[in-house]
């Protein structure tokens, strides 16, 4: 059965026997130095060869025999890199086309692409400030440019998908140190776990930068608002959607609806990721306190903890009892005096805290701005919001008296028409064209521009009467 339905089984052949760990290796040596340095260009058989060659010279194999597995091995030759290539050609791993004279070698492909997932697990840190600036730049071009650059907001969503695993990583990760550290009772070896595992090997590789205020990171709430405005703007939605239609980043024989679905998906898990960043960070900051909080602590009193007093005075008096004699001289480092037992060395414990004082809460005065500033936000949000009825009763306004307007013939007189007007071309950006109470609305080339707002060209037909509507 292959791996996920893409990888033959017989890639995993060389892989499973005794000398796994040597072909594992050789596999990622090829993959580095060969195969992606150089995306464009296929080796030649002599250059693959002389590449494992030189890796199966530093892994210590000079022979064919060093590198079989069973008896059905070629042991004709004692060159073990003919061996080993032979081996990956024929598992799949390898494979020959001959051009003219020449013989050139590729890589499976999809063996390609496992072996640059298998590269990226090696490098734990992250450059969180780098993710951000990523996301941030192709979600502004795919806001300004959404015909051209719709691309852009895919990209910023695989981007943020990435960034999203990878700090959940860091935190599982974190999790899995510390029980590996604290289980550790030798002090040497906890600090030597701490700097390389975590210090080193998990902690995010720009995170002091994170606390500066010129840093990348501060634009995630940027992010998240912008990918706010573009989920509330239909027309944009509408422009991206067809782009990626067009531009082939959706499946061949998708629909403008599929592709309106996944735009609005992408957006919507962008800005809960950004949204959510926050308080994640946070957590990474209070764990990584209570860490090292708890290293100090640890490291500091296993200096202190071994054998106690009690431990001592039992094991002198065992070896003084193995002497067997009646007078023993004992030095002792203190002067030859009486103990001061007094009152005054007894233990005192300290005195109790007097109770607080009572004291009778009051309540906080309201801000005599606050009710007006509630009252006067409402009323705006009410105003400028849009509802069917609102838009209905707009265009029923404006075409009195005519059955057939163009968006240039409609008049905008207040700020409640500006937002009806600016709806009205987003009601038909999918079809072109929409029904609407006793009206259609048709999407025109061109835009047209008055004194408020530039929108895309349209055209309000009446179908039939409002009492026939109603």
């Amino acid at each position: 059965m292959k791996l996920f339905g893409y990888l033959p089984e017989t890639l995993f052949q060389p892989l499973a026997g005794p000398k796994k760990h040597v072909y594992a290796r050789l596999l990622m040596r090829l993959y580095e130095r060969v195969y992606s340095a150089r995306i464009l260009e296929t080796p030649l058989r002599e250059e693959v060869l002389r590449q494992i060659e030189i890796g199966l010279s530093e892994f210590g194999i000079g022979s064919s025999s060093d590198l079989s597995e069973d008896e059905t091995d070629d042991h004709s030759t004692s060159q073990a890199h003919y061996l080993a290539y032979h081996r990956l050609k024929n598992t799949g791993w390898l494979t020959e086309e001959t051009e003219r004279w020449r013989v050139y070698v590729d890589m499976n492909p999809d063996a390609f692409m496992v072996l640059g997932a298998v590269t990226d697990f090696g490098n734990s840190r992250i450059r969180v400030a780098g993710a951000v600036v990523d996301v941030k730049n192709n979600l502004e071009a795919a806001f300004r440019e959404p015909e051209t650059m719709a691309q852009g907001l895919a990209n910023a969503h695989d981007t943020a998908l990435r960034f999203a695993r990878s700090m959940r990583r860091i935190l599982a990760g974190m999790r899995d140190i510390e029980d590996r550290i604290l289980g550790n009772p030798n002090a040497a070896a906890i600090l030597r776990t701490f700097f390389q595992d975590f210090v080193d090997g998990l902690l995010i590789a720009d995170y002091k930068q994170l606390k500066t205020s010129n840093n990348p990171y501060r634009h995630r709430r940027t992010i998240a608002s912008l990918a706010g405005d573009m989920l509330a703007d239909a027309e944009r939605l509408g422009k991206i959607a067809r782009a990626y239609v067009e531009q082939g980043v959706l499946a061949a024989g998708s629909t403008l609806a599929s592709a309106e679905e996944r735009v609005v998906t992408e957006l919507e898990k962008i800005r809960s990721v950004f949204e959510d960043v926050g308080p994640f960070m946070d957590k990474i900051e209070d764990f990584r306190d209570r860490l090292e909080r708890r290293i100090r602590t640890t490291v500091h009193y296993m200096d202190f903890m071994g054998e106690g007093s009690a431990e001592r005075i039992v094991r002198l008096i065992e070896q003084l009892s193995a002497i067997c004699s009646d007078d023993v001289g004992i030095r002792l480092r203190s002067p030859d005096v009486g103990l001061p037992f007094t009152s005054l060395a007894l233990y005192t414990p300290p005195a109790p805290k007097a109770p607080p004082e009572r004291t009778r809460f009051k309540v906080p005065k309201q801000d005599p701005y606050l009710r007006a500033y509630v009252q006067a936000t409402t009323e705006f949000d009410r105003m400028v919001r849009v509802t069917d009825q609102k838009l209905l009763e707009f265009v029923r306004t404006k075409m009195q008296g005519r059955d057939r307007a163009s968006s240039g013939e409609v008049e905008i007189e207040s700020i409640p028409d500006l937002f009806a007007y600016r709806a009205i071309p987003n009601l038909a950006s999918v079809n072109g064209t929409t029904r609407f109470g006793e009206f259609t609305i048709t999407i025109e080339d061109g835009r047209t521009a008055n004194g408020w707002i530039d929108v895309t060209a349209f055209r309000i037909e009446r179908t039939r009467t409002a009492a026939d509507a109603a």
